[in-house]
């Protein structure tokens, strides 16, 4: 009897230790962090389940822009192809049809482009950011363009993913009343 009930003890203590373990586990697995420092990206960026820092998500804005916005006539598909990884699939086969003919006509006119970012606002409220910058833009040798343009990025956050759903120009409200 003695024996039965030491063995019953050892097995009570074992459940115990068990569901305690589970416990602490599932604690310590809901409030991990991941760390992680993406190829392209120049910092650490932190994604927990509440979302990305505002950090991540402008490291994340000037890749995206670098990769669109930044290429020759020898770099802009390799490019476009990588960008259209950070795409969702809602954006992604529009994205990819104006990226390739975009990709096509620069190939043929031989035409550079650089894109110096000089602000960024992310909107509080949504999944929006507005870049301001220089874009300047060369065929060969020669200056095309030289202007301060404004682009919209809309994103998304899925399961700890940063996604383009569109990056556009955004129109002056001078250009609209004129037009």
């Amino acid at each position: 009897k003695a024996e039965n009930r030491l063995l019953k003890f050892f097995v009570v203590l074992i459940g115990i230790a068990q569901v305690v373990n589970m416990a602490w586990n599932y604690s310590i697995t809901r409030s991990a962090r991941t760390i992680i420092i993406p190829a392209g990206l120049n910092a650490r960026m932190e994604i927990s389940d509440r979302g990305m820092t505002e950090d991540s998500i402008r490291q994340y804005v000037r890749y995206a822009f670098g990769l669109a916005l930044n290429y020759s006539p020898v770099t802009v598909r390799g490019q476009f192809d990588e960008l259209l990884v950070l795409y969702s699939p809602a954006g992604f086969t529009q994205a990819k049809t104006s990226l390739y003919a975009l990709a096509e006509d620069v190939e043929n006119a031989k035409v550079s482009n650089s894109f110096y970012i000089q602000r960024m606002a992310l909107d509080p409220s949504g999944r929006v950011v507005e870049v301001q910058g220089i874009k300047r833009q060369y065929a060969g040798e020669v200056k095309l363009k030289d202007a301060n343009e404004t682009y919209v990025l809309e994103y998304t956050v899925s399961n700890g993913r940063f996604m383009i759903e569109k990056i556009y120009l955004k129109e002056d409200k001078k250009e609209k009343e004129s037009s």
